[in-house]
């Protein structure tokens, strides 16, 4: 043990970390006055994609302390677009859960699949939390749970043929 080293002595007061320094303010571009700052708040919400997504309470968002301006943008906030994919993804798989849970009162996962064609089990997956469903999928199984006589209909949709495409109807022309 060094007798010089005053940090390895056990007896001698340890100074507390240093505070890390306050990040210089920027011009807020709604009020203009030099009070924006990276600010961590809980309860803010944007839109991503489809849903609505609750950010983050530890998320620094450049924000006015005099207006309450938040600049919310993948420029001024790095982490922004990791941050949104992810919650949305969440969002997704929790969506799709409950839809399948919901729909089960209604039809068997097999024939949900079978209907829609799915892969054999992918339902069960998805209502187990282990995988991530696409927007669409969700959409339907949504639309779906609200009216589920509606799977009736997409069966014979599938089962009769189309009638022949219809020709264009030709514009007239000018005189």
């Amino acid at each position: 043990m060094s007798h010089g080293d005053p940090s390895s002595d056990p007896a001698a007061p340890q100074s507390s970390p240093p505070t890390p320094p306050r990040p210089k303010a920027s011009k807020c571009p709604c009020c203009g006055h030099h009070t924006l700052r990276p600010t961590a708040k809980a309860h803010r919400v944007c839109r991503y994609r489809l849903v609505v997504v609750t950010l983050p309470a530890g998320l620094l968002v450049p924000t006015c302390s005099r207006c309450k301006h938040s600049l919310l943008s993948f420029d001024s906030v790095p982490d922004l677009a990791a941050t949104l994919e992810a919650a949305y993804r969440a969002e997704l798989v929790h969506r799709a859960s409950v839809e399948i849970t919901l729909l089960g009162e209604f039809y068997s996962q097999r024939r949900l699949e079978r209907d829609l064609d799915l892969s054999q089990g992918y339902l069960s997956r998805l209502r187990a939390g282990d995988g991530v469903p696409s927007a669409a999928l969700v959409s339907l199984m949504a639309l779906l749970r609200a009216d589920p006589h509606r799977l009736e209909e997409l069966r014979s949709y599938w089962a009769l043929p189309l009638p022949a495409e219809p020709t264009p109807r030709k514009r007239k022309q000018d005189a």
